[in-house]
């Protein structure tokens, strides 16, 4: 077997497009890049939200009847690393760390898009 067929981190680390889904379910043109999970963005943002379940779990809280969206919008914020045909009154809307928080905050289920598109690998790899 040929090396490169083993190999996976650089298609991970240059991401792939997810397209979005408008507000009524349909997947749309807008798309964010999002890395995969053998890139180093997943595993830092894997890694920091284990530390902040368990730094919840060590206070006490009960994980069970948290909201743990904010978390994962954060993850799935570390994830992506650009986007294409996001607008706004027709202007192209900039990609900054900012922007994409603001979107993922306010869309959850774009959020369960990002995440479930990483749990399949086939996503990041060519050919």
């Amino acid at each position: 077997m040929e090396l490169s067929e083993l190999v996976t981190l650089d298609a991970h680390e240059e991401g792939s497009q997810c397209h979005l889904l408008q507000a009524d379910g349909s997947v749309s043109d807008a798309y964010v890049v999002v890395q995969g999970p053998d890139s180093s963005a997943f595993r830092m943002a894997r890694r920091e939200q284990r530390t902040k379940l368990l730094e919840m779990r060590a206070k006490g809280i009960d994980l069970d009847k948290q909201d743990l969206l904010p978390l994962d919008v954060q993850f799935a914020c570390r994830i992506v690393s650009g986007w294409g045909n996001i607008t706004n009154n027709g202007k192209d809307i900039k990609f900054t760390a900012k922007s994409i928080k603001e979107l993922l905050s306010k869309s959850p289920t774009n959020v369960d898009r990002i995440l479930d598109y990483c749990g399949e690998r086939l996503n990041f790899t060519k050919g």
